[in-house]
């Protein structure tokens, strides 16, 4: 059994600031010891429940912070970007895959460093529903046929991921948000116990057959409501979308492949526009 992990940050334990994401930044070795830590914990119950392949995507940032003599020789590590299908490349093949360090979407309240694949980003919807990183990743993954069954990260993440699986997830909250910057945290100690659980939990379950795939209808409609109209000025020139706003751009498409990836290119291309 082949578990594929998307690994992230911002939802790590005991992580609340940027500076504690951000490489450079005094606190990025804390961020990135708690986003192993979390890893590690989920690999140790996914091992006990029996999967037999693990491999790990580092989908962070610029995707190389883990450092890969940590791991065991039965772990392989996906690391560097850019990345064809970004925070989900090496997906194909999997039985079932786990969101790991995983945060809630842009808007969302006591959420910590809530945002959705980038602060250029003020919306996402996808079919018309608010879709963050676990929405957008989960249907790529439906695309696949592959099921989300394990999601970390804070209480305001775990509930968007159980709200739009309804339910048939597992759900591990590391801590609970009280402002963007601000949250009530688990210790380490508690938190590995419980991911790991959680992580055994999903296997189990993955094995008896109890998760969906997430449904999601094709064609599809992508909208991307920008920051800044400046941002949107830049992305409307590609001929593949359309502007339908002062801050919005609209893909739509039969493959949600195409998909996923238009909207990093979006927001990557959003990205190189100054904040006037």
């Amino acid at each position: 059994m082949k578990i594929y992990i998307s690994l992230d940050m911002e939802g790590a334990t005991g992580v609340v600031h940027p500076d504690q994401v951000t490489p450079g930044k005094e606190g990025y070795s804390f961020g990135r010891a708690m986003q192993m830590h979390d890893l590690l914990a989920a690999v140790e119950g996914a091992k006990i429940a029996g999967a037999t392949e693990i491999l790990v995507n580092d989908a962070h940032d610029r995707m190389t912070n883990l450092d890969v003599r940590e791991f065991d020789v039965d772990i392989t590590l996906i690391s560097g970007s850019p990345k064809k299908l970004g925070m989900m490349e090496g997906l194909e093949g999997s039985d079932g895959v786990f969101l790991i360090a995983y945060h809630a979407m842009a808007g969302t309240a006591q959420a910590v460093m809530d945002h959705s694949l980038s602060t250029s980003a003020y919306e996402i919807r996808l079919n018309g529903k608010p879709a963050g990183e676990v929405g957008l990743n989960a249907a790529l993954c439906a695309h696949y046929g592959i099921p989300v069954i394990l999601v970390t990260g804070d209480q305001a993440v775990c509930s968007e991921a159980e709200q739009l699986l309804e339910d048939r997830v597992i759900t591990c909250p590391v801590k609970t948000g009280r402002g963007q910057f601000c949250g009530d945290l688990l210790s380490p100690g508690e938190t590995g116990k419980k991911i790991s659980l959680g992580a055994r939990e999903a296997v189990q379950g993955l094995q008896k057959g109890l998760f969906d795939i997430l449904d999601i209808v094709t064609p599809y409609r992508l909208d991307i409501t920008f920051q800044y109209t400046s941002q949107c000025d830049a992305c409307a020139t590609m001929p593949c979308c359309e502007r339908t706003g002062g801050r919005t751009v609209t893909f739509e498409g039969d493959d949600l492949v195409e998909m996923r990836r238009w909207a990093s290119v979006a927001l990557d291309m959003a990205d190189t526009i100054p904040k006037w």
